[in-house]
């Protein structure tokens, strides 16, 4: 309990300070935005870029950890779809549930995921550039489809993936680590700059929190947050089981598929018009709910594997 302690009490710690720091307007509300678009386009792709170009052990065994990752997204994602069209519940709102089973906060699982399973750092990296591309494809196409904004056509779509400054950053930290080009005093700019990324992505997500309108999406919030808390880390575990993935690479991978949501969905639905007050619910209660349900997680993967 003490290791899980010291993973989330940080966590929680900037967290708080970024509700604190937004409720007391104790900067612009300009300033937020602005400090999302830095996160996204060059603080979190420089911690990425990073650890995949230092991740070749993880590189090693990439295709059971990709098989099991996608089995989980596959699955959730087509049963969120099947929902969807067995209650017509189509249109924003299913947007936001959608996001809220699919997505991950990037800057938890390299904060939570690494200490409760040390020298899980490589495999970290490599869970979010597998799992990114593929998310933001999904999204991306659904809140096309079913968000209020004007629909996007398949080119639009491609070419928003095709520029995502994370998948860029997949890419191009994978080609690095495979040619084993030596980055130099690039490294240690870098890693200063993927360091001030999690601060920075903490902080924005206690400023974007929002729990006045759960109460009326209570259901959509529940849907969403057991799919994503349950389905999807259950799936994920019980494919790289059968993969026969080693019990101390599978554990990383299940705490990493329970992470809550990111704050990135709720300016995602914002940006094309999907729910964004669903969303802002979604992401409260999640991000609040993992506290106490990633040790809970930790605990019972510790004793099953």
């Amino acid at each position: 309990m003490p290791t899980v302690a010291a993973a989330l009490v940080p966590v929680a710690l900037l967290i708080a300070l970024g509700v604190a720091l937004k409720r007391a307007g104790f900067l612009p509300d300009a300033f937020w935005p602005g400090l999302d678009r830095l996160n996204y386009w060059l603080l979190f792709p420089a911690l990425i870029f990073l650890s995949l170009a230092n991740a070749d052990a993880a590189l090693e065994g990439a295709v059971p950890v990709a098989l099991a990752i996608w089995a989980g997204l596959a699955a959730v994602a087509f049963g969120a779809m099947g929902l969807r069209r067995a209650r017509a519940a189509a249109g924003p709102a299913y947007t936001s549930v959608f996001q809220g089973a699919i997505r991950f906060n990037s800057y938890v699982a390299f904060l939570v995921v690494p200490v409760l399973h040390p020298g899980s750092e490589a495999l970290t990296a490599l869970c979010v550039a597998l799992t990114v591309p593929v998310v933001n494809v999904l999204c991306v196409a659904v809140l096309a489809r079913d968000g209020a904004g004007e629909a996007l056509r398949t080119r639009q779509v491609l070419t928003r993936i095709a520029t995502n400054p994370l998948i860029v950053a997949s890419v191009l930290g994978a080609a690095a680590g495979r040619s084993e080009v030596p980055l130099g005093p690039f490294a240690a700019a870098l890693s200063m700059l993927g360091e001030a990324s999690l601060a920075a992505g903490l902080l924005s997500v206690g400023a974007t929190l929002r729990f006045r309108s759960v109460r009326a999406s209570w259901r959509s919030v529940a849907a969403s947050t057991a799919a994503k808390f349950v389905a999807l880390p259950l799936v994920t575990g019980a494919v790289a089981l059968a993969l026969g993935l080693e019990p101390e690479r599978v554990a990383p991978l299940v705490l990493f598929q329970a992470l809550p949501t990111a704050s990135a969905s709720y300016v995602l639905a914002r940006a094309m018009r999907g729910d964004e007050t669903l969303m802002a619910s979604i992401l409260a209660v999640q991000t609040v709910a993992a506290a106490g349900w990633l040790p809970l997680v930790h605990a019972v993967t510790s004793w099953l594997l």
